[in-house]
């Protein structure tokens, strides 16, 4: 009977210790919401200090002029971003869901500038927290 309690006392202690270890793990991960909110501001306001851990490092920028198309990588991307920062034109923005489920999400944002409107077409995925894996970018 001793042995018994001994074990059982163990094994209590063994759950106790994993589940804290587990709880203590997990970092917080910005939602979907985050993580698109960051990119608006990046692009809307030249705020782009953590945008690139939030880009798959495979992201395929694709801006679409008439019949050219230019693609731009992850590293061109936060380049852009970056040379952008202190733009202070004035821009309305909207946010669209297009599709969503737990595991990716299709968000259409307008930036509507003095003169033409610029549409984005997110794609995000979720495989150790939310990334931005495409966009689809054009003005009219």
């Amino acid at each position: 009977m001793k042995t018994l309690k001994s074990t059982l006392a163990a094994i209590i202690i063994l759950f106790t210790s994993v589940a804290a270890t587990s709880a203590a793990v997990k970092p917080d991960q910005p939602s979907q919401n985050d993580v698109v909110n960051m990119y608006v501001n990046a692009v809307s306001n030249g705020k782009a200090a953590d945008m690139e851990k939030y880009l798959d490092d495979e992201l395929q920028f694709n801006v679409h002029q008439g019949s050219n198309v230019t693609t731009l990588n992850k590293s061109q991307v936060i380049n852009y971003l970056k040379e952008s920062t202190g733009s202070n034109a004035p821009v309305n923005t909207n946010v669209t869901v297009m599709q969503q489920d737990d595991a990716s999400a299709k968000i259409k944002v307008d930036f509507k500038y003095d003169g033409y409107t610029r549409t984005d077409v997110v794609t995000l995925s979720k495989v150790f927290g939310w990334k931005i894996t495409t966009v689809e970018s054009t003005s009219k």
